[in-house]
């Protein structure tokens, strides 16, 4: 954060004269709505800037000590004064309580290593601090109860430049800021999801076919026949091969397993056999398998690539301590709404057993797809949880563009499989 545009802010803000709202919207993210202006105060060490009237995604809630307090003391106050010193903004408010007026300030430090947001009473005493700093660590403590100190005195070196319009300008700022967190993200989230669609590209491109498994049945066959037959040649277990006449006169040589007793060789070869004829009826499966989880990343890669919004990107980051163990199922978070994705045809069964009757079902319309399934808890489904589930289900049903139908799943009937029919619905058009 540069001194002279904070200068510049600081101007802006003091023409102003009631702070309406006072919330934490990210972990280092305050906004003050003061008059009709919002102000996004943004102190990430190392990256600090403030935002004046921006479209700011708001991920999460916040309920700790220092919210509550910032609450308390600055929503509907009274603006008596704005000071910019170096790199530090002060506001001081006077706020109404009911029974008492109380003098209040706000310190927002863009100051490095130091960079925080500081409640102080009038006499500069610490109520509560975004974060709190032990005296072990440093020279000046930052927690409730004690007089802030102030910080020592640097010589700033920067180069100035004319900004016609300050509030311009800080939206231009946080656009070409987020935009690059944006990609960033993106970039992390896809290399990491290319890993593993490279990871079961090269297990399915492994796999053998159906016919060699069959041949390697077949050979295995041949060896314990002819093992069986040839048993009183074995004179010494650790021989790493038996020589044999097939049955065409030709010499074979069948590789000699460790086996306790000689005797077991034949049942060991058609053990072999039976298990690659069994493995050669369930190549396909396995085949289908991988070729689904590929299919379903890659739509998990385009839904990625498509996002326009951190928030949007924050619904395909689950926490890996929540993530659902069941492999035909995805788990997302969307706001306070637990969302759940078929991966395939026995992932959609599944969600149509295992969901309530209250639950809201989502699913493209007249085309075969993923079912979606919004875990209510008995709570009403805000639109917005609902037009972003209904993007899941167009996201991974391969589509770009079409409606998406939803209803609660005590309104399907199921009339095979995943395959329902409802008559009782809404639907929303969604593109990609």
């Amino acid at each position: 954060m540069k001194a002279f545009i904070l200068k510049k802010i600081a101007n802006h803000i003091s023409n102003k004269k009631f702070i309406k709202r006072a919330l934490r919207v990210d972990d280092n993210v305050i906004l003050l709505e003061i008059d009709k202006t919002k102000y996004f105060f943004d102190l990430t060490k190392g990256n600090s800037d403030i935002y004046i009237d921006i479209e700011y995604d708001v991920s999460k809630k916040f309920n700790a000590p220092f919210d509550i307090t910032l609450a308390k003391k600055f929503i509907k106050s009274k603006l008596l004064e704005v000071k910019a010193v170096e790199r530090i903004l002060t506001l001081k408010v006077e706020t109404n309580l009911g029974f008492k007026k109380e003098i209040n300030c706000i310190e927002f430090e863009f100051t490095g290593r130091y960079t925080n947001t500081i409640i102080l009473d009038e006499k500069f005493i610490i109520t509560e601090a975004l974060h709190h700093i032990n005296s072990s660590v440093t020279f000046r403590p930052i927690q409730p109860g004690i007089k802030l100190l102030p910080l020592p005195k640097i010589e700033i070196k920067e180069k100035e430049f004319e900004v016609d319009d300050i509030v311009q300008y800080t939206q231009e700022l946080f656009s070409k800021k987020y935009n690059q967190k944006l990609d960033n993200i993106k970039k992390t989230i896809i290399n990491s999801t290319n890993k593993k669609i490279k990871k079961l590209e090269k297990i399915l491109q492994n796999l053998p076919s159906e016919e060699e498994l069959l041949k390697e049945s077949e050979k295995y066959k041949l060896f314990a026949d002819l093992a069986m037959i040839n048993l009183y040649k074995i004179s010494n277990k650790y021989d790493k091969f038996i020589e044999v006449e097939d049955f065409e006169g030709e010499t074979l040589k069948i590789p000699m397993p460790k086996l306790r007793n000689i005797n077991d060789i034949g049942n060991y070869y058609y053990n072999l056999s039976k298990k690659m004829k069994h493995k050669s009826k369930n190549i396909q499966i396995e085949k289908r398998n991988l070729t689904e989880k590929i299919e379903f990343l890659e739509n998990y890669k385009k839904g990625i690539e498509k996002a326009t919004t951190i928030s949007e990107l924050n619904i395909f980051k689950s926490p890996k301590k929540t993530k659902l163990k069941e492999d035909n199922i995805e788990q997302f978070f969307i706001d306070d709404f637990i969302v759940l994705v078929g991966k395939n045809e026995k992932g959609n069964i599944k969600l149509l057993k295992q969901s309530k009757a209250n639950n809201v079902w989502l699913h493209i319309k007249d085309k075969p797809g993923a079912h979606v399934i919004i875990k209510t808890n008995k709570k009403n489904v805000p639109e917005d949880v609902i037009f972003k589930a209904a993007k899941l289900a167009l996201t991974f049903s391969n589509e770009n563009e079409g409606i998406v139908d939803y209803t609660h799943r005590r309104n399907l009937y199921i009339k095979e499989k995943a395959f329902v029919n409802y008559v009782t619905y809404k639907g929303v058009k969604i593109r990609i």
